[in-house]
């Protein structure tokens, strides 16, 4: 009777060690690592903590307040991301936090012109000013289709930044 007193214990300690370790598992990465490097995405949530290393245990060096703000991929590891921000400084981000939607970052000094067409002559539909985050959705040339308010148009590339056309 003792003996199988125990074994109950016993099995019952082995149960909740084992439930624990599953609480205490962290969750498997959502985004497999992609060997596309670099690569652009956006920023999910506002207050995002961009971190000096990849975890938690790291500083905090930015904290990111704009979510659609886009950013460059550069590394990876584990669920951790090395990003590149529009201003260029580099921190590590949980991917958790990121978005695969693209959006570019208005660098332009002063307004830059949005057309209807992808072209210097077109009509101009609105006036992007600088640090404008819009969505991009595809290139011709040296043109980018960028959306915001509502409204679709076209950009010069060297007006924004995360506006790559790989992956579009």
């Amino acid at each position: 009777m003792v003996r199988l007193r125990s074994a109950a214990i016993a099995a019952a300690i082995l149960s909740l060690g084992a439930a624990a370790a599953a609480v205490e598992r962290p969750q498997a990465s959502t985004n497999a690592p992609s060997p596309e490097l670099p690569r652009y995405v956006s920023l999910k949530n506002d207050n995002a903590n961009g971190r000096h290393g990849p975890g938690e245990e790291h500083r905090i060096d930015w904290i990111y307040q704009r979510a659609g703000l886009p950013l460059q991929v550069t590394g990876e590891s584990g669920p951790w991301r090395r990003v590149v921000d529009p201003d260029g400084a580099q921190v590590w981000i949980h991917e958790s936090n990121l978005d695969q939607r693209r959006t570019a970052y208005v660098v332009a000094h002063g307004d830059v012109p949005m057309k209807r067409r992808a072209n210097h002559n077109s009509r101009t539909i609105a006036r992007l000013a600088p640090g404008v985050v819009v969505g991009f959705t595809g290139c011709d040339g040296d043109w980018r289709r960028v959306t915001v308010g509502g409204r679709v148009g076209w950009v010069p590339s060297a007006a924004v930044w995360g506006a790559d056309c790989a992956g579009i």
